[in-house]
């Protein structure tokens, strides 16, 4: 991409073939004139220059290590390319100069290995990608370090030489051609180098040639030929072989071209005149290998001469196609060219470069690259060299390099790579950082800077163990309305963390919208619209946040529901305000009062006033600390100070340009002092006794040339340099754009839950809490209440400041758990292994899981006794859950002659049902409603057989054969043989299984639940001596052994039940009535056996039935 000569202070952009101006224009495009040139080396060359082996790719030099501790991100590749100077190309290598580079390059073509010359240019190559123009460059005139040969010309105007590099440095020395006095050097073609002097109008000697000869010596050879009266001779283009020159003559002003032999000096003149009246259409001519381009810009045509024989016909193309502005080449029959940069195209990357093919008639255009650099560099063997994209990309990072384009045997076209190119590294315009999750917002991926300057990225960093990379993602673009990122605005997007993996940034979107973007997402996150003209972000934490009017002086505390979009809280008069979880810090308008509230109820937690009793302009809040400033209407400091919120202290702080994080405080000091930079206040040991700041404990953190430019003027807060409040250290932007994460050495506060909520449905649970910094890992326990079991643990690993827990209601083997109180409990363990455990816990009430064993009404977990009275009415006596019965819900219409089975939920409606025999011998179940007492009406379904009222025993001891479903112990009446009835997936019983013969000794049998733990159902068995015994079940559908329980028991009972728990410890309960209408409660002991008994009641000797 060179021009022409860059002296006089000009900023070139380098965009033709060779090293020559802009085809069609007699210069380069020139930018403003305040930019010097790199045009001159810096010092004397000695005779023999050492060369130094670099990476092919050309990387740059290598960056300081970083200190302990530190771990440095490198910069994102900017979207567009790093920009090119292809300054030589040769035989077997070519010679380079690149952006943000001030080192002389030559590559390689067969290995693609990279040697950078000992000797660098003044400043390393700067472009304005905004332009397209340089800003300071290597020279770009023809021929300056050497044109058509593998010789690097390497001229020092102090010492009036050419030192020539033979072979590239590689073999052959090199060589000293002196600049005689009154000569300016012009170029090195081939090896051969080129003067003039200063009298050029009619000067048979104004050009001379100059080459080493065999001896050793240094001959000269004028240019002969030159036309009378020609001046203002440049050249133009050159080669080995020829150069051409451009000059004006007194009779014409538009240009003139002619070409030079090399070998003898003769000058000879080129048709640059189609129409000897139209000067205006020739606008220039280039070398090829074996052809002479003749540009017509003014026509849009071009014409390709035979080298050998200028006189013959020319190949014409139409360039209609492509501006004035394009850069050409040639390679064999085809012409190439390529547009420059166009900003107001939003064509910043680079345009397609294109092969022209003619007929003679018709001119055809084909795709050879896209994107490619504005500059052509013409090889010996007639290929040429372009920077270039290895393929297209609409978005994201170009793989740029240097390609060779040459003409394959067949005729066509071949794209060889000949070295990579580096990316620049993406400015930063600003960054964030929350819980290990780093932001940037720079300017990669997409640059139009009319409506989106880059990409937002993050960067999750990991939390515990060395300092590494755990993900990276390009998010969403950056608008150049996300700050006040005007032309050549730096560092501009004020951004904050939320601690959660959502950021956001101060400025309003175009609309007035607060936005927040999500950490690893491209759309745009939740917005709010506070209805202000001018909306600023102040601060952040969690789901809440502080929002400013600019310039309505109004304050909109503000909500960002997970999912949903920004509701303002509260809208108030601005005062000094900060954010933290779920805490709200409020200055008082005038005086020092500051008060937290909790969001959203509003409640005041506590206050405090500050130390001189000033008036905060401004608060930060982390954890247990508050930091104030105190800045009155004309900006002065009036004071500043931190409160611990554990000590109930006060202690004077730093002011200016200072961020609070968790224990420390950081302060940004301008300048190049010795006190600039970044420099930390430990606040963790507690505040000092005398109040002041200055014993407090400081160091500092950064220098302030580790800052760089950046770090030595404005403030850079949130857009240079930030810190993680949520546990983390400190984050800083370099000037290689670089960011650097840097520990602090204080101990971050232990885990806690900064925000909460926390939801419980009738059989689910939910909460979210937002968490003052990363958990390694997490789980939640829920057990039931009563006997402590645990039925399930979810679990999960990292959490970054949001930790999300659900239960289903379900257990561990994915059966919902039975209703009843539950417990909950919560534990996190802190990424960085500092601080103890987060412990939390609640209950929860299940009200819409299975139904617990004789629970009817309630859905509380607490087991029930039915009672039948003598007009028929079935009464639900509730158990209260502290071992007595209360409240009562009843159905009558029942004959008193039906026996009532309480059963459990064999329907699965997940309410517990009723099996009435009839006194027909029927047996129906019945499916009443939860909390609702069966009457006849009651849905039911008829069970088989017919004939139950063969059984003097029925009852359910629960499940016995282990598919959670109840079943039906009955005994025959006549021969005592016990029968197993399971209950089936279809509501009914299974046919009778025998279970025993001969039960006759037994004058009770009771289904009693679980009674020793096991979670498999028991029975019990009363004989006629009063004997009772267990008989626990197998879970097989059998039972064990008999186990004796008690002896001289129960003589005096008429009814025994197994009513489940209505203690609430969560053990299977015995009330039993006796013949007086006393009624008792055993407590079970959960192994089996019961306490002794308790009256909870008298009176009942009126029931006819107590099941």
């Amino acid at each position: 991409m060179p021009s022409s000569c860059l002296s006089g202070g000009t900023v070139a952009r380098l965009g033709r073939p060779r090293h020559r101006p802009t085809l069609g224009s007699r210069s380069a495009r020139l930018g403003p004139p305040t930019v010097r040139t790199a045009a001159v080396l810096a010092t004397a060359l000695a005779l023999s220059l050492p060369l130094v082996a670099v990476p092919s790719s050309a990387a740059a030099a290598p960056q300081p290590a970083p200190a302990a501790g530190e771990f440095v991100l490198p910069a994102a590749p900017r979207a567009v390319p790093r920009a090119t100077q292809i300054l030589n190309a040769g035989t077997s290598g070519f010679l380079w100069a690149q952006e943000g580079d001030d080192r002389l390059l030559w590559t390689d073509y067969a290995t693609g290995a990279a040697t950078a010359l000992e000797q660098r240019l003044d400043v390393p190559v700067q472009y304005d990608i905004d332009s397209g123009y340089f800003r300071e460059a290597a020279s770009s005139r023809p021929g300056y370090y050497g044109d058509g040969s593998d010789t690097v010309a390497l001229y020092s105007e102090e010492d009036s030489q050419v030192t020539l590099l033979q072979g590239a440095g590689a073999s052959g020395g090199t060589t000293v051609v002196p600049v005689p006095e009154y000569h300016t050097y012009q170029g090195t073609f081939g090896s051969t180098v080129v003067t003039s002097t200063s009298g050029v109008n009619g000067n048979p000697n104004a050009y001379q040639l100059w080459r080493v000869e065999d001896g050793g010596g240094v001959g000269q050879t004028p240019v002969t030929g030159l036309p009378d009266g020609a001046g203002n001779i440049v050249v133009d283009d050159g080669d080995a072989r020829s150069v051409i020159l451009r000059y004006d003559t007194d009779e014409d002003s538009w240009g003139h071209w002619g070409i030079v032999d090399l070998a003898t000096g003769a000058f000879s003149t080129l048709p640059d005149r189609v129409d000897p009246e139209d000067g205006w259409e020739v606008t220039g001519f280039r070398l090829g290998a074996d052809s002479v381009l003749r540009l017509r810009s003014g026509r849009g045509k071009a014409d390709v001469y035979d080298r050998d024989d200028l006189s013959a016909p020319a190949r014409t193309f139409d360039t209609g196609a492509l501006s004035y502005e394009a850069a050409y080449g040639i390679v064999g029959d085809k012409l190439l060219g390529v547009e420059p940069v166009s900003p107001g195209d939003n064509k910043y990357r680079g345009q397609p470069l294109w092969a022209l093919t003619s007929d003679g008639t018709d001119t055809d255009l084909i795709k050879v690259m896209d994107p490619a650099a504005h500059q052509i560099v013409q090889a010996p063997d007639g290929s040429v060299l372009v920077a270039g994209a290895e393929q297209y990309v609409e978005q994201g990072d170009l793989d740029w390099g240097v390609h060779r384009i040459a003409l394959a045997t067949d005729g066509s076209l071949t794209r060889s790579r000949l070295s990579a190119v580096r990316p620049m590294p993406a400015r930063i315009n600003g960054l964030s950082l929350g819980s290990g999750i780093l932001t940037t917002a720079d300017n990669s991926t997409l640059y139009e800077p009319g409506t989106i300057i880059g990409a937002y990225r993050s960067t999750w960093l990991t939390t515990s163990g060395t300092p590494g990379v755990a993900r990276t993602t390009v998010d969403g673009l950056v608008s150049g309305r996300d700050g006040d990122c005007a032309a050549d605005a730096t560092r501009c997007i004020p951004m904050f963390a939320d601690g959660t993996g959502r950021h956001g940034r101060r400025d309003a979107t175009e609309s007035g919208l607060t936005m927040l973007r999500t950490n690893g997402a491209t759309a745009w996150g939740p917005t709010l619209d506070t209805g202000d003209d001018s909306p600023e972000l102040n601060d952040l934490s969690g789901r809440y946040a502080v929002i400013d009017g600019a310039s309505s002086g109004d304050q909109y505390i503000s909500e960002f529901p997970d999912g949903s979009a920004g509701k303002v809280l509260q809208e108030r008069d601005g005062v000094a305000a900060a954010v933290w979880g779920n805490t709200l810090w409020s200055g008082a308008a005038t005086g020092g009062k500051v008060t937290a509230t909790r969001l959203p109820s509003g409640t005041v937690v506590e206050s405090f006033t500050t130390r001189n009793g000033c008036t905060p302009s401004s608060l930060q809040a982390v954890g247990r600390w508050v930091y104030w400033t105190c800045v009155d209407s004309w900006g002065d400091v009036q004071g500043s100070g931190v409160y611990d919120r554990a000590a109930k202290r006060t202690a004077t702080a730093p002011a200016g340009r200072v961020l609070l994080g968790d224990g420390y405080l950081v302060q940004h000091i301008g300048g190049t002092n010795s006190d600039s930079g970044l420099t930390l206040f430990d606040l963790h040991g507690g505040l000092p006794s005398s109040g002041s700041s200055t014993d407090l404990p400081s160091r500092k953190l950064v220098n302030w040339t580790e800052l760089g430019r950046y770090g030595t003027g404005v403030s850079g807060i949130r857009t240079s340099w930030t810190v993680d409040r949520f546990g983390g250290g400190v984050a800083y932007a370099d000037d290689e754009q670089r960011v650097h994460l840097v520990p602090t050495g204080v101990p971050a506060s232990a885990l806690s839950a900064i925000d909460s909520t926390v939801t419980s449905g009738p059989a689910s649970w939910s909460g979210t809490w937002w968490l003052s910094k990363p958990a390694a890992s997490w789980k939640a326990t829920v057990r039931h209440k009563a006997s402590g079991a645990t039925v399930r643990t979810v679990s999960g690993s990292a959490a970054r400041g949001l930790l999300k827990a659900a239960w289903d209601g379900k257990d561990s083997a994915g059966r919902l758990v039975t209703n009843g109180a539950y417990t909950w409990t919560l534990t996190a363990q802190p990424a960085d292994g500092q601080g103890a455990a987060l412990t939390i816990s609640g209950t929860i009430a299940v009200t819409a899981g299975a139904a617990a064993r004789r629970d009817y009404a309630g859905n509380d977990g607490v087991g029930d006794v039915l009672t039948l009275n003598s007009s028929g009415t079935l009464t639900i006596q509730r158990g209260t859950g502290t071992g007595t019965l209360g409240s009562k819900v009843s159905g009558a219409g029942w004959p008193t002659t039906a026996r009532f089975v309480p059963f459990g939920d064999l329907s699965g409606d997940r309410c517990n049902d009723v099996l009435v025999r009839l006194s027909s011998g029927a047996l129906r179940a019945y499916r009443p409603a939860c909390g609702k007492a069966a009457t006849p009406s009651t849905p039911y379904t008829s069970l088989e057989p017919s004939d139950w009222g063969q059984y003097d025993v029925l009852t359910s001891p629960g499940d016995v054969s282990g598919d959670g479903r109840p079943d039906l112990i009955a005994r025959n009446a006549s021969t005592g043989t016990v029968y197993l009835y399971k209950g089936t997936s279809t509501g009914k019983l299974s046919a009778r299984v025998k279970l025993y013969d001969n039960w006759k000794t037994y004058k009770k049998v009771v289904g009693a639940g679980d009674l020793n733990g096991d979670g498999i159902d028991d029975l019990l068995a009363q004989d006629k001596s009063n004997i009772l015994y267990r008989y626990e079940g197998t879970g097989r559908g059998t039972f064990k052994a008999r186990v004796k329980v008690f002896s001289n028991w129960g003589a005096s009972y008429n009814a025994v039940v197994g009513v489940g728990d209505i203690t609430g410890d969560g053990r299977a309960d015995l009330v039993s009535r006796d013949t007086s209408g006393n009624l008792y409660r055993n407590n079970g002991d959960g192994k089996g056996s019961f306490g002794g008994r308790t009256k909870i009641a008298t009176g009942w000797q009126g029931y006819k039935a107590v099941v």
